[in-house]
């Protein structure tokens, strides 16, 4: 955990995604500064982040501190990350640019949880535009759960971004959820 001067945290947590996780094998977490996840990013994943983040925000753009390593450590090195960081810092950037550099590795679809409707909708808008493939299930589009539901079948999608309360959705426990998993 790292404090800025104003004194708001900046957090950065990763830990290895093990392989065959099991009772045996312990939960390893570490606590970094956004520049210790990663010591090194390479070159050629670096420009190839910084491509979909221009196509991202539609702009020339270079990454913000403790991004481009939080993206590395969840895509390069497959480890998972809790970024905490204040509003509008680009944590979105994180999640969906990591979801379609895992995607373009021939990984599965990325759910988000997301408690806010009305930023799904920029988010969506946002992926569109850098050429990820997202939907949202929440209670506003109720009318589009089935479109949704078949595009994840057929492998349309690279992310699902869900309200908190589809967790506790036993239909959507059962029917959409083991698909992701």
């Amino acid at each position: 955990t790292v404090s800025d001067p104003c004194g708001r945290v900046n957090a950065v947590t990763s830990s290895p995604i093990p392989h065959q996780p099991g009772p045996e094998q312990p939960r390893q977490q570490s606590a970094a500064s956004p520049s210790s996840i990663s010591p090194a990013v390479s070159t050629a994943f670096h420009a190839e982040a910084r491509e979909r983040l221009t196509a991202l925000t539609g702009r020339d753009a270079d990454f913000r501190p403790g991004q481009l390593e939080a993206i590395s450590a969840l895509v390069e090195q497959r480890r998972r990350v809790l970024v905490v960081q204040k509003t509008g810092w680009g944590k979105s950037a994180v999640s969906f640019l990591a979801a379609h550099l895992l995607r373009r590795r021939g990984r599965g679809v990325s759910l988000i949880v997301s408690p806010l409707i009305a930023l799904m909708r920029d988010q969506i808008a946002a992926a569109s535009r850098a050429g990820v493939r997202a939907q949202a299930v929440n209670s506003a589009n109720a009318h589009e759960w089935d479109s949704v539901v078949e595009a994840l079948a057929a492998d349309e999608l690279d992310v699902l971004l869900i309200s908190p309360e589809r967790l506790a959705n036993p239909r959507f426990r059962d029917e959409v959820l083991p698909g992701l998993l």
